[in-house]
């Protein structure tokens, strides 16, 4: 079985949108991700990862939410997604939900989404400065919670 494989989720484009991305940027020289992890930059589309998602052990999704959360809150959810809304605005083809929901069809894998709590995304190269100085600390999150297992 391959190992645990982490995918960021977002448009870096798209100001906030992009932190999947931009975690999974900062995790590959993180010297507390753990061995068995194996990180990747899934773009808006994580479908086109569904190769590399094929016989893993499981799989951490990163992706932006808008759920009324202060910025840069993480919120951890299980492959239910229970309490987080489909319906949600998003910058990719399908939500994380509905691809995860395809996906499962050719792939049984344990999913989980960790959420990072944006209040806008815009056409901005840059995260906002909330998000900014929040990154320390959803860093520090989303390994501990790679440890877990």
């Amino acid at each position: 079985m391959k190992p645990l494989l982490v995918i960021g989720l977002g448009n870096p484009l798209m100001g906030d949108d992009g932190i999947g991305p931009r975690i999974v940027e900062e995790l590959r020289g993180n010297p507390r991700l753990p061995e068995c992890a194996e990180v990747m930059d899934g773009g808006t589309d994580l479908l086109q990862c569904a190769s590399q998602i094929e016989g893993r052990s499981r799989v951490v999704l990163i992706d932006a939410i808008q759920d009324g959360s202060e910025p840069g809150t993480v919120s951890v959810f299980d492959e239910s997604f229970a309490g987080l809304d489909e319906s949600q605005h998003h910058a990719h083809g399908l939500s994380a939900v509905e691809a995860v929901g395809l996906l499962k069809l050719i792939a049984p894998v344990p999913f989980r989404l960790l959420g990072i709590s944006i209040a806008s995304a815009g056409v901005d190269r840059e995260l906002s400065p909330t998000l900014r100085a929040a990154m320390p600390t959803i860093l520090e999150r989303v390994v501990r919670e790679l440890a877990v297992g």
